[in-house]
C-alpha cells in the first residue's frame, strides 16, 4: 500500500526500484539518520508524556468535557500547522524509504511485479473499477455499507501522500485527478461521509465512556472525511468561480434533492470538526509519530493518527473554500461570515490570546529555534515551495500567549470574527510602538552620553524631516528612504514654504498625519508620473482600484519608488492612519504573499478575463482556427515597440489545442497577475515590511487587509451614533445647544455618500476606523467659530490633522445645512492648524 500511495502522489516507483534515478525521500532519510538517532531518547520521553495525557482524556473526547487534563499542554506540543505538515511528511517519507530499501533487496522480477501492481492501484485503475459496484444503489444496503467502509479505508491509505495543508502540493497526483473528476463519485463519497459523521455523533451522544467501538467508528469517520477533503480540494484547484457557483452553492444548485454537494454543508461540517481538532481536543505533535514510534498500538493510537491527518486535510479544504468566499462574497454571498466562526470562541475575551510584549515574543522564538535544532532533520525534509509562508506562520504564532489560539490565528484566522482579529492586530502594533517610540529611553540615552562627556550627544527619540511644500513627493522620497526601519520612530515634520522659510508651529503628531495624508494622495495618484519614469507607478483598473503599472519596466529607479511607496503605506498602517487608496484584489494577494489564480484576473481586467476564459468553452476546431501558441506579445514601457515572451520553453512553436487550452489559460493568467508585477510587488513589500511584519497581516483576507488600510466601507456612510457618543465640543459649544442638535439632525438626514464626504472633510478619510471612532487620536471635536449676521456666508472648515470641525454659529438650521453640504461637496475649507 505504501508503494501505491507514492504512485498516487505522482512518483515513478518503477524507475526508483530499477535504479534509474535517485529517490528524494531516501536521500533525505539517509542525511538525517544520524541526527535522528541523537534525538531518539528525547522523542521517546515526549511520547511517554503524551501517552498519559491522551489516556486521561479519552472520556473527555467522547463528550464528558468536565474531565480535567492531568497534563498541561506545552507550547511545543501545539506546533503550527506548517510544522505539523512537515513532521507528517517526514515520518511518512522515512517509512516509505525503509520500504523501498527492503524492496531493492528483493529479486528484480519480484520487485518489478510489485511496482507494476502498485502503479495500477496508485493511478486509480483498480479503484475506478470498484466504484460502480460499491456505490451501486441496487445492492443490498447492509452489504454496500460494509463495502464502503472497506473501500474508504483503502482509499485513505492510498491518499496518505496526498494529505497535507496545501492543495498545490498534490496538484499532479494522478489518483486525485482520476477520482476527483470522475462523474458522480465525489457526490457519492460526500453522501457517505455525511452518514458517517452523523452516525459517529449519535454514538458519542449515547456513550460518554470510551469504547473500542466508538474508537473504531471515529477512525471510519475521520478516514472518510479526510479522503473527501483531499479530493474536493483537488477539484477546487481546477474549476473556476462560475462553475463553483453553479455546482456547489444553494442559490444556483439544481441537484439538492439528489445528494449533491452544497458548500454550506461542507463548511458547517468542517467548522465543527476543526473546532474539536484545534481547540476542544487539539492535535499535538506526538499524534503524527505514534504509529512510527511503536511496534504495538491500541485503537486510540490509530484514532489519534487519523485525527491528525484530518487536521491537515480539513484545514486545506477549509482554507480553499474560504479563499473562494473572500473573492466572491461581494457578488455571490454563498454563506454568512458567521459560518466561519468557531463556536464558543466568538465571545471569548480573556487576555490569554492577546499580543505579548517583545521580550516574551523573543523568548518563544528562541524556544522554537531550540526545538527546530532538536528536530533539524525534520525541518529540512519539505520542499521550499512554502518556506516563506511557514516562517511567517511561526513568527505570528510566537506573538500570542495562548498556544492553541496562536495555532488558530496562524492557520485558520477566519475562525475568529474580523473585529476581534483587528483588535489583536492593534495590540501587536501597540506592543511594538511601545518599544520603538519609547522617548524616555532615548532621553536617558542622551543624558548618559552627556554625563560621559561624549561630544555631540543629542536626543534621538524622534526622526526629523524638512519638507518643501512644492516638492512634497521628492523631498519625502529622499528623506524617508534614508530612514528605512527607523521610520517606526515618531517623525517630526517641518514644512518649508515656497519662499524658503520654515512654517511656524510644532508638530505634536497632527502635522505628521496631515503630511502623510497629502503624501499618499500624491504618491498613489494614477495621473501623476515621476521624474525619469515614463508613466504613473499605479494605474486605475476598470473597477476603479489601483494596480501596478505593468507598462513600466522594472528599472532600478522605478523599483526604488515602489519600495518608498511600500514604506509610506506601512507607516500609515503602523500609526493606524486610514488612507484613501483602494487596491485591486491581486495586489492585496501579493501583499499577503498569496498566489493569484485565473479567477483573480477579473478583479483587474474583467473583459480580458472573460475573453481568456471563453477559450474553455470552444471546440478544438475553434481554438485551432485562432492560431494561438504558448507565446505572448508584450509592449514596451513607452508603447513604441513590442517583444515576444514564451510561456513555456519552445512555446512559440507549441500550438494551443483543446487538450492543452486549460494549461494555456492558467499560464497566461499567471504571467499577467504574478510574473509581470513580481519585482515591483517585491520591492513594495520590502518597504512595507520594514514597518509591518509579513506575519501580522496574515491575520486577514485580502478584503480585510483593505479595511485595515482604508477603513470599513461596508457601512451605510458611517455609524452616526458611534461618532456622536465620542464627539468633543469646544469654543463654547455644548451638545444641548440648538445648533449642535441641528447638526446631528442634518447628519441623520444625509445620504450615505454625503456622510462619507463629511467624514473625509473632518478626518481626511471617508471610512470610519476599524475599531470605532473611540480609537481616533485625538478624538473628533466640533469647535465654535463666532460670526456675526453679516458673516454667515462663511463656510465650515476643518483641521483634519486634529479631527477638528470648525463650525460657525449659524442662526438657523437651513443656513447650517446649506453651508455644511456646500463645504463637504466642494471639498473646500480645508486648513492647517
Amino acid at each position: 500500500m505504501s508503494l501505491s500511495s507514492l504512485v498516487a502522489k505522482g512518483v515513478d516507483v518503477l524507475s526508483i526500484v530499477c535504479g534509474n534515478r535517485s529517490m528524494e525521500i531516501e536521500t533525505i532519510a539517509e542525511e538525517n539518520k544520524e541526527e535522528e538517532d541523537d534525538d531518539g531518547d528525547d522523542d521517546d520521553q515526549n511520547d511517554n508524556e503524551q501517552e498519559n495525557h491522551y489516556n486521561q482524556g479519552a472520556n473527555e473526547r467522547r463528550g464528558n468535557r468536565s474531565v480535567p487534563f492531568n497534563h498541561k499542554l506545552r507550547r511545543q506540543d501545539l506546533q503550527t500547522i506548517s510544522k505539523l505538515d512537515r513532521l507528517y511528511k517526514f515520518n511518512l517519507t522515512k517509512a516509505q524509504s525503509d520500504m523501498m530499501g527492503w524492496l531493492r533487496e528483493q529479486p528484480l522480477d519480484f520487485a518489478t511485479q510489485m511496482c507494476e501492481i502498485s502503479m495500477k492501484i496508485g493511478r486509480g485503475d483498480v479503484i475506478t473499477q470498484l466504484i460502480p459496484v460499491i456505490f451501486d444503489a441496487s445492492n443490498p444496503h447492509d452489504y454496500r455499507e460494509e463495502e464502503k467502509e472497506t473501500f474508504c479505508t483503502i482509499l485513505s491509505c492510498l491518499l496518505q501522500n496526498c494529505c497535507g495543508s496545501q492543495a498545490r502540493d498534490s496538484a499532479v497526483s494522478p489518483l486525485l485527478s482520476t477520482l476527483a473528476f470522475r462523474s458522480g463519485f465525489l457526490k457519492d463519497l460526500w453522501h457517505y461521509t455525511k452518514q458517517r459523521v452523523l452516525f459517529y455523533n449519535d454514538i458519542v451522544r449515547g456513550n460518554n465512556a470510551f469504547t473500542v467501538q466508538s474508537s473504531r467508528e471515529s477512525v471510519k469517520m475521520y478516514s472518510a472525511v479526510t479522503s473527501f477533503c483531499d479530493m474536493f480540494s483537488h477539484q477546487l484547484l481546477a474549476i473556476d468561480d462560475e462553475e463553483f457557483i453553479g455546482s456547489f452553492t444553494v442559490a444556483y444548485h439544481h441537484d439538492k434533492d439528489k445528494g449533491g454537494i452544497l458548500v454550506t454543508e461542507v463548511i458547517c461540517m468542517l467548522r465543527n470538526l476543526l473546532y474539536d481538532l484545534y481547540w476542544s481536543k487539539p492535535v499535538i505533535a506526538a499524534d503524527f509519530t505514534i504509529l512510527q514510534s511503536r511496534t504495538t498500538f491500541e485503537c486510540t493510537d490509530i484514532e489519534k493518527f487519523h485525527r491528525a491527518r484530518l487536521l491537515l486535510s480539513g484545514t486545506k479544504l477549509w482554507n480553499s473554500i474560504y479563499t473562494r468566499w473572500s473573492r466572491l462574497f461581494r457578488t455571490v454571498d454563498f454563506c454568512d461570515e458567521e459560518s466561519w466562526w468557531f463556536p464558543h470562541l466568538v465571545t471569548r475575551h480573556d487576555d490569554e490570546s492577546g499580543a505579548m510584549d517583545h521580550r516574551t515574543v523573543s523568548m518563544n522564538q528562541d524556544m522554537d529555534e531550540e526545538e527546530d535544532q532538536s528536530m533539524g532533520s525534520i525541518m529540512e525534509v519539505d520542499e521550499n515551495a512554502h518556506v516563506e509562508g511557514q516562517d511567517e506562520s511561526e513568527a505570528l504564532a510566537s506573538s500570542f500567549k495562548d498556544p492553541k489560539m496562536a495555532r488558530i490565528l496562524s492557520s485558520v484566522p477566519q475562525a475568529l470574527p474580523f473585529e476581534r482579529r483587528a483588535k489583536l492586530f492593534s495590540s501587536l502594533l501597540s506592543a511594538d510602538i511601545a518599544k520603538t517610540q519609547d522617548e524616555s529611553a532615548a532621553m536617558r540615552e542622551m543624558m548618559w552620553n552627556m554625563q560621559q562627556g561624549i561630544e555631540g550627544a543629542e536626543y534621538r527619540g524622534r526622526e526629523k524631516v524638512r519638507i518643501r511644500r512644492d516638492e512634497l513627493y521628492n523631498d519625502s522620497m529622499f528623506q524617508i528612504s534614508e530612514l528605512a526601519r527607523r521610520l517606526k520612530k515618531k517623525v517630526q515634520v517641518t514644512f518649508i514654504s515656497k519662499h524658503g522659510n520654515e512654517e511656524a508651529g510644532v508638530d505634536g503628531g497632527g502635522l505628521f498625519k496631515e503630511f502623510l495624508d497629502d503624501l499618499i494622495k500624491e504618491a498613489f495618484n494614477p495621473q501623476i508620473s515621476r521624474d525619469g519614469i515614463a508613466g504613473p507607478l499605479f494605474i486605475e483598473t476598470p473597477l476603479q482600484t489601483l494596480a501596478v503599472n505593468t507598462n513600466l519596466g522594472p528599472s532600478p529607479l522605478a523599483l526604488s519608488h515602489y519600495r518608498f511607496l511600500g514604506r509610506v503605506l506601512g507607516k500609515a498602517v503602523y500609526e493606524s492612519i486610514l488612507v484613501e487608496p483602494q487596491f485591486c484584489l491581486p495586489f492585496l494577494n501579493q501583499l499577503l504573499g498569496q498566489h493569484n489564480t485565473v479567477d483573480d484576473l477579473k478583479n483587474i481586467d474583467p473583459v480580458y478575463h472573460k475573453h481568456l476564459c471563453s477559450l474553455r468553452k470552444m471546440s478544438g476546431e475553434e481554438i485551432a482556427s485562432l492560431g494561438l501558441t504558448f507565446e505572448l506579445t508584450v509592449s514596451s514601457s513607452d508603447g513604441t515597440s513590442s517583444r515576444s515572451i514564451e510561456l513555456v520553453p519552445g512555446g512559440s512553436s507549441l500550438p494551443v489545442t483543446g487538450e492543452n487550452v486549460i494549461r494555456y489559460i492558467h499560464l497566461v493568467a499567471h504571467r499577467r497577475l504574478n510574473t509581470e508585477t513580481a519585482r515591483q510587488a517585491n520591492e513594495f513589500l520590502s518597504g512595507f515590511r520594514d514597518l509591518i511584519p509579513a506575519s501580522w497581516v496574515k491575520l486577514f483576507s485580502p478584503n480585510e487587509l483593505q479595511k485595515v488600510i482604508s477603513g470599513d466601507n461596508s457601512l451605510n456612510g458611517f455609524d452616526v451614533k458611534g461618532l456622536k457618543s465620542v464627539m468633543l465640543y469646544g469654543g463654547g459649544y455644548h451638545p444641548s445647544q440648538p445648533i449642535i442638535q441641528w447638526f446631528w439632525q442634518i447628519v441623520d438626514e444625509m445620504t450615505a455618500a454625503q456622510k462619507s464626504k463629511l467624514l473625509k472633510f473632518m478626518t481626511s478619510c471617508s471610512r470610519q476606523p476599524l475599531l470605532g471612532f473611540g480609537h481616533l487620536s485625538p478624538l473628533p471635536c466640533i469647535h465654535q467659530v463666532r460670526v456675526q449676521e453679516d458673516e454667515e456666508q462663511r463656510l465650515p472648515t476643518s483641521a483634519t490633522c486634529m479631527h477638528l470641525l470648525k463650525l460657525p454659529n449659524y442662526r438657523s438650521k437651513s443656513i447650517l445645512k446649506e453651508k455644511l453640504l456646500y463645504a463637504i461637496e466642494s471639498g473646500a475649507g480645508f486648513e492647517l492648524s
